[in-house]
This record gives C-alpha cells, structure tokens and sequence, in this order.
C-alpha cells in the first residue's frame, strides 16, 4: 500500500514539475521578463533545473516510462551541459607582470548590520585598491573610514554609498539614476597614469506587492518595473564612456534577468568569466522564524546572486570571488582586474 502511494506520488512529481519547466521555457521565450510570474521563477535559477538530474533515476526506478527515460535522460545531459558551461568554467585571461593591476571590493553592509571592526578586518584580509560601499550610514564614515584614512586616503563617504581609494579619485558625482531615490556614485580615479571611471551602483530592489484583480481579491504580485529605469539609464551612461569603467554594487538583480542581459550587452561579468560556481551572495543569515516559530535558524547559504563587479572592454579579469561573510545579509565580493594597452583592447 504505502509502495503503490509512494509511486503515485513519484509519478505526479515527474509529470507536473515536467509540465512546469515546459511551460516556464516557452513563456520565457516569448516573454522573458515583460512577465512577472517569469521574472520571479527565473530568479530561482538555477535552482528549479536541479530537480531535473532526479527525473531519469525516477524513471528508470519508479516510473518505468521508456519515453519518459529517454527524454528525462537528454534533459539531464544538456542541463549538465549547461551548468558546466555557465558556472564551472571560469576563463580567467592570462597575464604578464607589465599589465596593471587592481583588486577590487564591493560589498552592501545593510544599514546597521555590519560592525565597523568586522569592514576593518575584511578590508586588511583582502587589501583591495578600491572598495565600493553600500548601505552604509554615519557610523562608519565615522569609524571604518576614519581608521582606513592611512591606507586609503582619498574617500567620499555619502551614506547610503561610499567609496575608497588607494588612488586619487579626481572627481565625483552623486547619481540618481532613472530619476528614483535609490542613490549611486560616479566617480573619476587616476590609476596607473591612466584615468578610469568607477560606478557604486544601488539599484532598486524588486518585493512583493498586492494587486487587486477584483473588488474583494488582491494577489501578491512580483514587482521589479523601477529597476528597470535605472539599468537603462546606467547603460547608456557606460556607452557614452570614452575612458576604462568599473561598475560594482547591488543590482538587486540575478544573472538570469532581462535587465542582467541589457547590461551584458555593453560590460564583462568578473565572476562569470573568472569565478567558479554560482556565486550566490543573498541572504545570507535571514531568520527562518516564518518556518518554524521560536527558533534560532538562520539561513546561512545565500540562494540569488545579485552583487556584481563588471567591467569595460579596457579590462580583463584575472579572477573573482564571493568572500567571508559579516553581519550583513550581503556577501562581500570583490576581484582583480587587468588594464590592457590599446594594441590589446
């Protein structure tokens, strides 16, 4: 009895979450994100195609389906593929000692989370040359950036983003791109005798808002359409760049959006060329108190990426990582980038 429940169970998993991963791939090539219901299922990428490796042991096992097997298989084999692909093969570019180097580190510290000895110590572990801020407030403009002025001597600290510079930074801007609260920096640095141009980026995040569908029902709906506007607006500023850019900060956006691919279309990725992995950064540490009531877990693996550092085509990147965790439920992120000479641009 309990064999017969445990198949017919198995065999609804496999049919309907099939049927899901079909539906999701058709609406999401003829949608993509102008969907909300794509949007928020494809935040959770890669996590919906891993089920995918279970269905050909289900229906080889249980299910004895020879189509099912052999289509189940394939599935298996091009998400493999694909994984491998996208996440397992870093291609860090190769160097030689006469190209300049700088190490950079970005990182949301959210608001009052992040203690300012715990930015201290991650800052001394990494010794980047450049460190891009967010979420920061009073307190550790007036302590962390305090006690970094010896290293990093030129500073804009503007709560809720911050900047630090080995290198002297030659001019700066507060932004507000698409016109929204949500607050970025601009800021022009001379490094190796070559003027570069940095972007602290802080984009709006995307939540769950209620829609009314009739006079009496609301349903949650998924809402990123502010986010939108402003990675517009930071791609067309890029474009217009004539000098080598570094953007780094919260996108508030995972590697499988629309608005991912839009920026992709003028910047390299770090990690996705030089990290391995899925690069997760958020949330990291978030209470699981709506679980299970009184109870002390945290959710300590991050399941979205969305902190980045890109780059122009005037940069390489020599390798990228996700780093030790703080209070923040951001993980801090940082990499090093290579400055090509023209000939190699």
């Amino acid at each position: 009895m309990i064999h017969r429940y445990l198949k017919q169970t198995v065999i609804v998993f496999a049919y309907s979450y099939s049927a899901f991963i079909i539906c999701y791939l058709i609406l999401r090539l003829i949608f993509w994100d102008r969907l909300w219901i794509v949007g928020l299922i494809g935040t959770f990428t890669p996590l919906i195609f891993l089920p995918i490796l279970l269905l050909p042991i289900l229906a080889i096992s249980i299910i004895k389906n020879r189509w099912f097997s052999i289509i189940s298989s394939i599935a298996c084999i091009l998400l493999l593929s694909w994984l491998h692909i996208k996440y397992f093969s870093p291609k860090p570019i190769n160097i030689t000692n006469s190209q300049p180097s700088i190490k950079v580190l970005s990182h949301n510290l959210s608001w009052y989370k992040t203690q300012s000895p715990t930015l201290l110590k991650l800052i001394h572990q990494q010794k980047p040359d450049i460190i891009f801020l967010q979420e920061i407030v009073q307190k550790h403009t007036e302590r962390a950036f305090t006690w970094l002025k010896t290293d990093y001597p030129y500073q804009i600290a503007t709560p809720p983003v911050g900047i630090l510079s080995k290198y002297p930074i030659l001019s700066s801007e507060i932004l507000h791109l698409g016109n929204h609260p949500e607050t970025q920096q601009r800021a022009t640095i001379k490094f190796n005798q070559q003027e570069i141009v940095i972007y602290n980026m802080q984009a709006t995040g995307p939540w769950f808002k209620k829609y009314k569908i009739l006079p009496f029902i609301k349903i949650p709906v998924y809402k990123y359409d502010k986010r939108s506007p402003e990675i517009q607006d930071l791609v067309q500023r890029v474009e217009k760049e004539t000098l080598p850019v570094i953007v780094a900060g919260d996108f508030n956006m995972t590697d499988d959006s629309q608005d991912y691919d839009i920026v992709q279309k003028v910047m390299q990725d770090s990690f996705r060329k030089s990290g391995f992995g899925f690069g997760f950064t958020w949330p990291h540490g978030w209470p699981l108190k709506f679980l299970v009531k009184r109870s002390n877990w945290k959710l300590n693996y991050p399941v979205f990426r969305i902190d980045y550092i890109w780059y122009s085509k005037h940069w390489g990147a020599k390798s990228s990582s996700v780093l030790e965790a703080t209070e923040s439920d951001h993980l801090p992120v940082g990499a090093e980038l290579i400055l090509f000479t023209p000939n190699n641009i």
